[in-house]
């Protein structure tokens, strides 16, 4: 996200906390890249145990030959100063999620300090509303996050959704094998070991690809009608999304990007009915949406599940308002008018979200 913000903005000055040097490379090329957290590879790996400094190492960029400041947020990197006279434009991922929502994260954390992460997240959640005021326009990555940073922040926004690459996430022959998919970073809010544990009730073939801690446990319960596919390229992912009968999410995702990705594939989505999934799937037409967060509920879908009920050219159809061309488009008008401070404009757009439905959530 933020090579592709850099890229359609023309910035040529990046900060990142950690980086691999080849991710560097690859994501920015010709880019001047500041590093301003520790360089050494245990940041790199657990860099969310080093959350208490990254608002000190934020704060201390300096920022003071910039007009336009552009952060790709979902921790703490709002902590940053601008200028009084520069404008701070933050396209938000998600409130922080270690404040916000810290219980679903605790896992992340050493048990040691887990008893500490009340007192913590109440802190993070007083500073990271404290550093959510300098920002002059919030860029929500979906309908969702809108209204979170309303209740988080009592902030309005504009949404505006991730870019997929449809060019690249595209259908294949049409040859659908016998197999349901679900995909990304093993971890716990994403809920895999729900789809596991589902495919295990209804006894139907499963493919997990991808990584993440919680892919030893994974391994454990899974029986033989699942397979795993290893941190899988993504023309092995491609594929996969291209032949699977139906992309599983259980759940509750900012936006989802796989979602959308397995649908430009032209493959329909099974996907619990919360979050960005609201606005990815639609429900008997590019996907099912199922009501309970249970894995009784999953199971019944998968076992109910009939792929010739859905068309793959009006699934990948669906999944063209997401094209990489209108998040460009999007993000270079919402930039244009805050650096002209024309706020009328913004605030009139049809994805603007109000902050009228704030209130802070502890």
């Amino acid at each position: 996200m933020a090579s592709r913000l850099s890229e359609i903005l023309r910035i040529s000055r990046i900060f990142t906390y950690v980086a691999w040097e080849t991710s560097v490379a690859e994501l920015f090329p010709n880019k001047q890249v500041t590093t301003v957290g520790p360089q050494h590879e245990a940041a790199q790996l657990k860099w969310q145990w080093l959350l208490p400094h990254m608002p000190f190492a934020w704060r201390g960029v300096d920022l003071s030959s910039f007009d336009l400041v552009v952060t790709s947020s979902h921790a703490a990197v709002n902590a940053v100063r601008p200028r009084d006279d520069a404008v701070l434009v933050s396209y938000c991922h998600t409130p922080m999620r270690y404040a916000w929502e810290w219980r679903a994260e605790s896992n992340r954390f050493p048990a040691l300090l887990r008893p500490l992460l009340p007192t913590m997240a109440a802190a993070l959640r007083m500073a990271d509303r404290r550093w959510s005021q300098r920002v002059d326009l919030f860029l929500a990555n979906s309908q969702f996050v809108a209204a979170r940073i309303a209740r988080a922040y009592g902030k309005p926004s504009l949404v505006v959704h991730p870019p997929i690459d449809t060019s690249y996430w595209t259908p294949g022959d049409g040859r659908k094998d016998d197999f349901f998919l679900v995909s990304g970073r093993l971890v716990a809010y994403k809920r895999p070991d729900l789809v596991v544990e589902a495919a295990m009730r209804a006894q139907v073939p499963l493919v997990v690809a991808g990584s993440g801690p919680l892919l030893p446990k994974l391994r454990k319960v899974a029986g033989p009608n699942v397979r795993f596919v290893i941190d899988p390229t993504d023309l092995e992912l491609r594929d996969l999304y291209r032949r699977a009968k139906a992309y599983v999410f259980a759940g509750v995702e900012d936006f989802g990007m796989s979602i959308v990705e397995a649908q430009a594939c032209g493959t329909p989505v099974i996907a619990l009915a919360a979050g960005g999934a609201l606005e990815t799937v639609e429900g008997g037409r590019t996907g099912m949406l199922v009501e309970e967060d249970a894995t009784s509920a999953f199971a019944t879908a998968l076992l109910g599940f009939q792929a010739n009920d859905y068309d793959a050219e009006v699934v990948r159809e669906a999944a063209l308002r997401f094209d990489t061309s209108r998040f460009d488009k999007s993000v270079t008008w919402a930039v244009d008018r805050a650096l002209e401070r024309d706020w009328n404009a913004l605030t009139g757009h049809p994805s603007w979200v109000s902050a009228d439905d704030g209130g802070i959530p502890e």
